[in-house]
């Protein structure tokens, strides 16, 4: 069975249609039309916008949650928009009974993520939000009280594990130990999201009379206007990056020039070898202004080691391989994960975690944290840092004054927290 629109086409072919596109069901044709034409056309407009402005992230998010509730409208005879409360209450039980993985009930943050994804679509298509419905308000209590759980967090790679880390890189050879000591020391320094390192060019980095250096960050996810900031990079953050500096130019130099050679080699008659090395030639020039590359094996000049192109990756998740490179290193000296309730594995996030962690132990409170990581809100590096935080609590203080031991347990450096 070929695959067939679900929606009448608004402009030009099914391609043209980002709304066709996000519903599209490979070989699988629904019953039911769940969006009328008209409400298509106005929303096809708003999906456009989305892609062009918003985060990438979000577009993700936003197009998977909306094609799962559209899709599950159009196999059950449902109206997806404009929805009544029924079908938002339908829809959401479902989801609370067997619509996580491997058929188990979805978690509460699920469910609500959906029901803002909901709201969202009525907005953008200007209709009322059945999700502000009492009904609807009533049985999302009653999905926080049997679904809610603490959802997992990365573990926190702190500053004795980055050494550890950077320890082993410093036994290693080759061009990705060098890469990867001034990742993850740049990332510890900067808190920075992992699709925000691989952004990072070579202009912006600075390095200062001290010794120190500076990183400027073109675009986060909290500063969408592209307006910038200064990180703080330390000293032995510096020296690991200026080897990286070094070592990347030498290695994109030698790259394009064996690809000069190679094409000079290549004989008229093989075409597509030179088409091939042609298209290497130019990717590798676009990494002249990046700071991360990736390396590895070249099929095709048949290098070890060799310059492979820019670190990100096209799509969605621009940093994949930067969460990637974190994982293995952590995993090559044992830290996957810590078992503590609440924490999961090592993940791009990890980093990140880790420093407020260890702002948390050192005393800083929380402006001072959320300005170092670019946090809009507080939630996330409270939650961060609340285990150490507990240390410093009222409970810890009264023991010591009890004599019944010292604030902070094993945190030596735990601090009190500022208000």
């Amino acid at each position: 069975m070929t695959s067939q629109p679900l929606l009448p086409v608004v402009t030009g072919s099914r391609d043209d249609n980002p709304l066709d596109r996000a519903l599209a069901l490979d070989g699988v044709i629904l019953p039911h039309a769940p969006i009328a034409l008209a409400i298509a056309r106005r929303l096809v407009p708003w999906w456009r916008a989305l892609q062009r402005n918003a985060p990438a992230n979000t577009v993700r998010a936003l197009w998977a949650d909306a094609r799962h509730y559209i899709r599950w409208c159009g196999f059950n005879g449902r109206v997806a928009v404009p929805a009544v409360p029924e079908t938002v209450i339908t829809y959401l039980t479902a989801l609370s009974k067997n619509g996580g993985r491997d058929g188990q009930p979805a978690a509460y943050g699920t469910v609500a993520r959906r029901k803002s994804t909901i709201a969202t679509l009525h907005e953008a298509a200007g209709l009322p939000d059945p999700c502000k419905d009492r009904l609807v308000r009533l049985e999302m209590k009653g999905f926080a009280g049997r679904l809610g759980r603490r959802p997992a967090q990365a573990v926190g790679l702190r500053r004795e594990d980055v050494q550890e880390i950077l320890a082993a890189l410093n036994r290693e050879e080759g061009p990705q130990a060098v890469r990867d000591a001034a990742l993850i020391a740049v990332g510890y320094d900067t808190l920075r999201r992992r699709a925000e390192l691989v952004r990072l060019t070579v202009a912006d980095v600075q390095a200062e009379r001290d010794g120190s250096g500076r990183l400027f960050v073109s675009r986060s996810k909290t500063d969408q206007g592209g307006q910038g900031r200064w990180c703080w990079l330390g000293p032995d953050t510096m020296t690991l990056l200026q080897r990286w500096l070094r070592l990347r130019a030498l290695l994109l130099d030698e790259a394009l020039a064996e690809g000069e050679q190679l094409m000079r080699r290549c004989s008229r008659g093989d075409a597509a070898r030179r088409e091939k090395l042609e298209r290497r030639q130019t990717r590798l020039e676009c990494c002249r202004a990046v700071l991360w590359l990736q390396i590895g094996a070249d099929r095709l000049t048949r290098g070890t080691d060799a310059v492979l192109g820019p670190l990100g990756v096209s799509g969605p998740d621009p940093g994949k391989r930067v969460g990637e490179i974190f994982k293995a290193r952590a995993k090559a000296v044992g830290l996957e994960g810590t078992g503590v309730p609440g924490e999961g594995a090592v993940s791009g996030h990890s980093l990140r975690v880790g420093a407020a962690q260890d702002l948390v132990a050192a005393g800083f409170g929380l402006p001072a944290i959320q300005q170092a990581g670019d946090w809009t809100s507080p939630t996330m590096p409270a939650r961060y840092g609340e285990r150490i935080a507990a240390g410093a609590g009222a409970m810890a203080q009264l023991a010591e004054k009890q004599g019944r031991g010292g604030v902070g347990g094993d945190e030596d450096d735990l601090g009190q927290m500022q208000k």
